[in-house]
């Protein structure tokens, strides 16, 4: 893709468990800034766990999110795009995941740039909050499972 000139400048965030273990040999030159929820060796935690899994007064029996997902969202959600900068995520975001390292990777060239570069913001369709649409996705996904259509 780089070679092909696909991107100027890509980022990558990655969220699983050893997730660390996949940017070990990204090379800085390649115009690519990547954040691990955790590193090449540990897990990367659930949250809203039981007995907070909760959706429409139902225990799902799962957890709901990861620890450092649920952070990065979050944080998306209620920043300015305009004005955060991946830098300023990245180091948010590592200060509320408790449970794993979140790690950054590759090229730092441009963490000064600003997540709505590269973190798109539809504006056509209403706004949920995070927590409203993380919800309403659970909630269909548990009718369909257990067929309460």
């Amino acid at each position: 893709m780089k070679d092909k000139k696909m991107y100027k400048q890509m980022t990558v965030y990655m969220e699983a468990c050893e997730s660390g273990s996949m940017f070990t040999n990204l090379e800085k030159d390649l115009g690519i800034y990547a954040v691990s929820a955790a590193n090449g060796s540990e897990s990367s935690w659930g949250t809203y766990c039981s007995p907070n899994d909760m959706v429409n007064g139902k225990h799902v029996g799962s957890c709901l999110g990861d620890l450092f997902s649920v952070n990065w969202l979050e944080d998306s959600d209620r920043a300015n795009m305009a004005m955060e900068t991946l830098h300023s995520q990245y180091e948010t975001v590592k200060n509320m995941t408790t449970k794993s390292h979140v790690l950054q990777w590759g090229d730092l060239s441009f963490e000064q740039e600003t997540i709505g570069t590269f973190e798109a913001q539809m504006e056509k369709q209403p706004k949920m909050s995070f927590w409203d649409s993380l919800i309403t996705q659970a909630g269909d996904i548990v009718r369909d499972v257990l067929d309460l259509d």
